[in-house]
């Protein structure tokens, strides 16, 4: 894959991986390459087993200090542990992570807005959404786990501090203490709902903070026609939070969440009947309304019931929807 020009890159499309501030050496380049030939043939005649092992393999041999860095398309840096195969996989062999939302943001987003990582594991989206928003108290990177929380903190150093950590559990209310269920073997496997939890989960006690509370602390002063962005990723609990969300009073939020592919009872129907427009993202950036006549489309539209797929919810005649229906006048959103 060939690096595009810097005005046609994505936010988060690794365009160099290998230790920080120095010069690519010629192994940075060759082990990936060779990675991904690697696995290719791997899937074609073993089903991919092994995957995992060749990446954290890879990893040890372009990564330094037991982490390895990604430079992404967007500017900044993204550390991942060399046994992180979680990220390392989308990272070293697909060179992207979730391109739905990378052309989407890439589109939309502008340098007046609030972008909230509800749930921002390592903090890669609120990386390339500093490299937008130049005001670290405007992009805020949310995250429960304490173990996950100290790899957000290492990205936060790493890109100067671009944006603002926050050790809480997002939820409905705020200065409630929660149980959060984490598991041992993947950080990315955690939530507050106890019947979630997967079966390696350590608890701990984490206080929790109300998505409405974080973003009004956003919204003073002369706000013009700024959007506030809610990357919402928080297991179990996306209804409770969501609810506290009134279409007619928050006319400015974007709230991007996930409905999975296994997932029949969706966050979707639930935002159509508050009032909220709704729209599929596709992997291209693309978008494509989903109405409660034709929610039986979302169903197709989701082929793959391993993956979760990226969505966004507007109030009909607010700030937001007026921008959305701006930027793609060719699809008949019914956003205004």
């Amino acid at each position: 894959m060939g690096i595009p020009p810097v005005s046609e890159r994505l936010l988060v499309w690794p365009v160099r991986v290998g230790q920080r501030a120095q010069p690519q050496r010629i192994r940075d380049r060759v082990v990936p390459a060779l990675l991904r030939f690697a696995v290719a043939v791997s899937r074609t005649i073993f089903r991919g087993r092994g995957v995992g092992f060749a990446c954290t393999v890879a990893a040890h041999l372009v990564g330094s200090g037991g982490q390895t860095s990604f430079q992404l398309g967007g500017g900044g840096a993204f550390l991942v542990t060399v046994d992180d195969t979680y990220w390392l996989q989308p990272l070293l062999l697909d060179c992207s992570y979730e391109l739905d939302l990378d052309h989407f943001l890439r589109r939309t987003l502008t340098s007046r807005d609030v972008f909230l990582d509800c749930g921002a594991n390592l903090g890669l989206w609120s990386i390339a959404a500093a490299r937008v928003i130049r005001d670290p108290e405007r992009v805020v990177a949310v995250e429960a786990g304490s173990r996950t929380f100290a790899g957000l903190i290492a990205n936060w150093q790493a890109n100067d501090r671009s944006f603002t950590p926050l050790h809480r559990a997002i939820s409905d209310v705020t200065g409630r203490e929660a149980s959060f269920f984490a598991s041992v073997g993947d950080h990315a496997s955690a939530t507050l709902v106890e019947g979630l939890a997967p079966d390696d989960a350590q608890q701990e006690i984490i206080a929790t903070v109300s998505l409405l509370d974080i973003a009004a602390e956003q919204m003073s002063g002369d706000t013009g026609n700024r959007l506030v962005f809610v990357k919402l990723d928080i297991e179990g609990m996306e209804r409770q939070v969501l609810a506290t969300i009134d279409p007619q009073e928050h006319g400015n939020f974007v709230i991007l969440y996930e409905d999975h592919g296994s997932d029949t009872t969706h966050v979707t129907a639930f935002l159509l009947e508050r009032g909220f427009e709704v729209a599929f993202i596709a992997d291209d950036g693309t978008l494509e309304q989903i109405r409660r006549t034709t929610l039986h489309r979302l169903d197709a539209l989701k082929v793959n019931p391993e993956r979760g797929y990226n969505l966004l919810a507007v109030a009909a005649r607010g700030t937001a929807a007026s921008r959305l229906a701006e930027l793609y006048p060719e699809l008949e959103l019914g956003l205004i």
